[in-house]
C-alpha cells in the first residue's frame, strides 16, 4: 500500500503533467519537497508533512491560475486537493495550507513550516544555478540558510 505522499505526488504528477510547463514545475516542486524534507530533519519538524508542503507549494502555478497571489490561491487549490484526497487531518490541512498561504512573503517570520517551506523555496531558486544572481528579497534569508547549513556565506 503506497502511503499518503506517494498517493499525493500521483496527483500532482496529473496536475503537473497537463500544465503549461512540466518540465520546470517538476523541477521546482520536487527540488523544494526534498528541501523541505531535509529541513525539517534538520529542525525537528515532521517531515512528511514538511515535504507535503513543498510539494503542494505552487499548486495555484501549476493549475494556470497566475503569479498573482498565488501563494493565497495555492492555499486554498491545496486545501481543496487534501480534503478531496481525505487522507489528513483538519490539523495537519491546516498547518500545510499556512505555511503555502505565507511562502511568498520571504521577509517576514512565522510559524516554524512556514519558515521551513520560505526556506527550501530559497534554496531551489539559489541553487538552480549557482551562477544566477540571488533575488534580492532572498539575499538575508539566503545567507541565513548557508550559515545554518554550515556553509559559507560569502561563497
Amino acid at each position: 500500500m503506497e502511503n499518503r505522499l506517494e498517493i499525493l505526488r500521483v496527483e500532482m504528477d496529473k496536475l503537473i503533467m497537463a500544465s503549461h510547463h512540466p518540465r520546470g514545475y517538476f523541477s521546482h516542486l520536487y527540488c523544494v519537497s526534498h528541501f523541505c524534507t531535509l529541513l525539517a530533519l534538520r529542525r525537528n519538524l515532521n517531515v512528511e508533512l514538511a515535504t507535503t508542503c513543498g510539494m503542494l507549494h505552487d499548486i495555484a502555478n501549476v493549475k494556470g491560475n497566475g503569479s498573482d497571489n498565488h501563494a493565497v490561491k495555492g492555499a486554498e487549490e491545496a486545501e481543496e486537493l487534501l480534503k478531496t484526497l481525505n487522507l489528513y487531518t483538519n490539523n495537519e490541512i491546516k498547518i500545510i495550507t499556512t505555511a503555502i498561504s505565507r511562502h511568498s512573503d520571504k521577509k517576514a517570520v512565522h510559524k516554524p513550516y512556514d519558515e521551513l517551506l520560505k526556506d527550501a523555496d530559497v534554496m531551489s531558486h539559489c541553487f538552480y544555478n549557482y551562477d544566477f544572481p540571488v533575488s534580492e528579497n532572498e539575499i538575508v534569508r539566503y545567507k541565513n540558510l548557508l550559515v545554518e547549513l554550515g556553509c559559507s556565506p560569502d561563497e
